[in-house]
């Protein structure tokens, strides 16, 4: 992995993070790449989760409105 691709990385482990800042997400990066990009995937996936919820919640909400 290049130097560019490994800040890359970090940055987009490091954003948003309350955990990893830019220099410890590099670090990660750098000692464990494929942990890193796990980080990011399970991020992904608990977004994707968060924005089903959202739809859900929302669907649930305009249904009991209409039951009024």
């Amino acid at each position: 992995m290049t130097e560019q691709e490994e800040r890359g990385l970090a940055e987009r482990v490091a954003e948003g993070s309350d955990v990893f800042d830019f220099e410890k997400a590099l670090e990660l990066v750098q000692c464990m790449p494929a942990e890193a990009q796990k980080v990011i995937r399970i991020r992904e996936e608990n977004k994707k989760w968060q924005e089903k919820l959202e739809r859900s919640y929302q669907r649930l909400h305009r249904a009991a409105q209409a039951m009024q």
